[in-house]
C-alpha cells in the first residue's frame, strides 16, 4: 500500500510544484501586464486633461479677439454665411434709393346689403367693397373705424371717431328696381 501511495504521491507532487511555478510565472506577467494597463490609462487621462485646457483655453481666451476695422478682416465668416455674399471691391455696383410715395388711405365704400329683425334687435348687413367683407352690426356696434349710430327702415347712419358721417340708405334701391320696372314696361310697349 505504501507503494501505491508512492507511486500516486510522486507524481502529484510534480503536478503541485508545476502549479505553483506556473503561478509565480503568470504572477508576474500579471503584474507586468496590470503595470502596463495602468500605464496607458495614466497617459489616456493626460491627454485628455490636455485636451480639456487646450479648450478651456480656447473658449476663454479673448487675447486674440481684436476689433475689427474693415469688412475683409471677416472674408472667412462671410463667405459661409447664407445671408451674406462677399463681392470684391471693385465690382460693387451702386444703387440708387426707391422713392416711396405715400398714398392716401382710400375711404371705405360701404354698402347697405339688408336688414334682419331678431326678436326686438334689428341688425343689417353693411358690406365694405374695399375689402369684400361683410359685417353684421347693431346700433352701437363698429365697423372699422365708424360707429353704427342709428339705424331707421330706410337708412343707416355711420360715425367716424374725427366727425365724419355716412348715411346709407335703403331707397336707392327700391328706386333702382322701380327705374328698372319702368324700363321693362316701356320696352313692353
Amino acid at each position: 500500500m505504501i507503494t501505491k501511495e508512492k507511486i500516486i504521491f510522486w507524481p502529484l507532487l510534480a503536478i503541485a510544484i508545476g502549479v505553483f511555478i506556473f503561478g509565480f510565472i503568470s504572477q508576474g506577467k500579471k503584474k507586468e501586464a496590470l503595470d502596463g494597463l495602468l500605464k496607458d490609462i495614466e497617459l489616456a487621462t493626460k491627454k485628455s486633461k490636455a485636451k480639456k485646457k487646450a479648450l478651456i483655453k480656447d473658449k476663454w481666451d479673448f487675447e486674440d479677439v481684436k476689433v475689427k476695422e474693415e469688412m475683409s478682416a471677416y472674408d472667412l465668416l462671410l463667405k459661409r454665411s447664407p445671408f451674406f455674399k462677399v463681392v470684391p471691391e471693385g465690382k460693387v455696383k451702386s444703387v440708387e434709393p426707391i422713392v416711396v410715395e405715400k398714398e392716401e388711405p382710400m375711404e371705405p365704400l360701404f354698402k347697405y346689403k339688408g336688414r334682419v329683425m331678431m326678436g326686438e334687435k334689428v341688425m343689417v348687413v353693411i358690406e365694405d367693397q374695399g375689402t369684400g367683407k361683410s359685417y353684421f352690426a347693431k346700433e352701437g356696434d363698429t365697423i372699422g373705424d365708424f360707429l353704427v349710430s342709428s339705424i331707421d327702415d330706410k337708412e343707416v347712419v355711420l360715425h367716424k371717431k374725427g366727425g365724419d358721417e355716412i348715411v346709407l340708405s335703403v331707397a336707392k334701391k327700391k328706386q333702382e328696381e322701380q327705374g328698372k320696372e319702368k324700363d321693362e314696361e316701356t320696352d313692353d310697349l
